[in-house]
């Protein structure tokens, strides 16, 4: 192993020079919470896969219009303290991905997967965070990341996301309209869903593994932290009262591992 050698991590580039990225920051979360030193290259939109390509990470899924291609996405870690049998630099690309390589080989660190948890830290992502994400969210985030970004990525962010959208993301779901309405609806059922599942634990319990914070936690701050960013006022008047407060509680427990306060 190569001594004193900083992880870096590629992360999308903002005109704060601060991360915005949700699931950039649930590497930056993971890295901090293990405590590893790590330093950022920030990346606009056009040079994602340029870059990528050159340090060689792996792309990390198929695009769904034909003719499919691969596509590169961030996060990304590049590790020189542990090298390849080829003795280049590990590359570790998807942030479940890295949270895996971080606990599997710093694991003198703070433990993002307990013994017996990662199957089920999978299943609570895929199927209750995901779904708050993918399902309701994304709408309501899009459009809102748009003031973040730096003149270099604005027109390839704006030109695939309204392709997917089908309609010009100011449309999306405007603030204020009836689908903004029903969005935080929607989103307010979604997190009383989770909260059920975290009162197996003990009442009012802000962790989802009991006493201890784990990926799925992490998981979940990112969540939180960019509702903070892309909607405050949301934040304030809304989702930090639900459930007793307890969405507060965790997004405070963890803030100081964002990079972003």
């Amino acid at each position: 192993m190569v001594q004193n050698s900083c992880i870096t991590l590629y992360d999308t580039a903002s005109r704060t020079g601060n991360p915005w990225n949700p699931m950039s920051l649930r590497a930056r979360l993971a890295l901090n919470f293990k405590g590893l030193p790590f330093k950022t290259v920030w990346l606009e939109y056009p040079d994602i896969e340029p870059t990528l390509r050159d340090i060689g990470a792996a792309p990390t899924f198929f695009d769904n219009p034909s003719p499919r291609k691969w596509i590169y996405t961030i996060p990304v870690i590049v590790d020189p303290g542990h090298l390849t049998p080829a003795g280049d630099p590990t590359v570790v690309p998807d942030s479940w991905a890295i949270a895996e390589y971080l606990d599997e080989t710093y694991p003198n660190q703070n433990i993002l997967f307990p013994p017996g948890t990662k199957a089920l830290q999978a299943l609570f992502i895929d199927h209750s965070i995901m779904h708050i994400i993918l399902d309701i969210l994304l709408p309501t985030w899009t459009p809102n990341f748009l003031p973040f970004l730096n003149d270099k990525s604005l027109p390839y962010f704006r030109q695939t996301r309204e392709a997917f959208f089908k309609k010009k993301l100011e449309d999306v779901c405007p603030r204020g309209s009836q689908p903004w309405e029903e969005t935080w609806d929607r989103v307010q059922k979604a997190f009383s869903e989770i909260a059920t599942f975290l009162d197996k634990n003990s009442k009012g319990a802000a962790f989802v593994m009991g006493g201890q914070v784990t990926y799925a936690d992490l998981v979940l701050a990112s969540v939180l932290e960019t509702i903070i960013l892309v909607a405050p006022e949301e934040w304030e008047a809304r989702v930090k009262h639900w459930d007793g407060g307890r969405w507060e509680i965790l997004q405070r427990h963890c803030a100081g591992w964002s990079g972003m306060h």
